[in-house]
């Protein structure tokens, strides 16, 4: 039967719409990592600019870091200064998956969770550190996808 609608697909959709749409999908969870990572690592110097507590070692202050793990994409991780690095003894890291994506700030030293909890949390600097940020990953966020 002939085609009498006067409409004819040049390159069939399949070949070039579908394709187009999975690149869009990969290239904005690549601009959300982008936006996660500038914005942990903003989050990484607070902290450490921030922290109440007399870092005797700086090796506190220079272990504090941030990483950026999940949609399928290679996690990503500040840089720690090679002493800090040496105290890691039991330091986890959550990984997120394909369809999550996981902002982490935390201390590579053993005793960085004595000194976000102990005297009521008067040291803690990185939950404070996140909540004063979220407002700004917001706005990040929402300027990239734009």
């Amino acid at each position: 039967m002939a085609n009498t609608s006067g409409f004819q697909w040049v390159v069939a959709p399949r070949d070039q719409i579908i394709p187009a749409i999975n690149k869009y999908g990969q290239d904005v969870l690549i601009a959300v990592q982008a936006v996660a990572n500038y914005w942990g690592q903003l989050n990484q110097d607070e902290a450490r600019i921030n922290a109440p507590w007399e870092d005797r070692t700086s090796n506190a202050r220079g272990g504090i870091f941030f990483a950026v793990d999940g949609f399928g994409l290679t996690p990503l991780m500040g840089e720690v200064t090679p002493e800090a690095k040496s105290e890691m003894s039991d330091v986890a890291v959550e990984s997120g998956d394909g369809n999550t994506l996981i902002i982490a700030l935390g201390h590579t030293v053993f005793y960085g969770k004595f000194l976000e909890t102990s005297n009521g949390g008067t040291y803690a600097v990185i939950m404070s550190t996140l909540e004063n940020n979220l407002p700004q990953l917001e706005r990040m966020l929402q300027d990239a996808l734009r």
